[in-house]
């Protein structure tokens, strides 16, 4: 009988099957550039409360970052920018893992490094908001 396939190997197995489809979308989205931006709708919680949510910012980040602009994706949403050097090193190490039998990789200490990014930039863009700054000055 075959043992069911832990979470690691699910995740590797399933992003190995994936990257095509990313990297097929990275280039879609990085040709149609501005103009995805065109057909999404405005994010609901800053459009009731005038605040922004902890994923505002995410889909401008994954344009640039599918742009290879990572400097801009970090600047509009850390997390996307964080999620996809984590996910890429997960499947680096799954595969030197397999082969050199080292420990595991770090899924919770990356989880919670993920949701202290997500926190920091709400509280971040949040104040900037309340204090007039501008919180993409980078891209200035």
């Amino acid at each position: 009988m075959r043992k069911p396939l832990s979470a690691e190997d699910l995740l590797y197995r399933l992003g190995l099957a994936l990257l095509p489809v990313f990297f097929f979308g990275a280039v879609t989205v990085a040709a149609a550039g501005d103009t995805v931006f065109s057909w999404l709708p405005p994010c609901p919680i800053h459009r009731l409360t005038g605040l922004y949510c902890p994923g505002c910012g995410a889909t401008r980040a994954v344009v640039e970052l599918a742009g290879l602009h990572p400097l801009r994706s970090f600047c509009y949403h850390p997390f996307v920018l964080y999620t996809a050097l984590v996910y890429t090193a997960f499947l680096l190490w799954e595969t030197a893992r397999r082969r050199l039998q080292i420990r595991p990789f770090p899924i919770f200490l990356c989880i919670l490094v993920g949701i202290a990014i997500l926190l920091l930039q709400f509280i971040w863009k949040n104040a900037a908001l309340a204090f007039g700054w501008n919180p993409f000055f980078l891209l200035s």
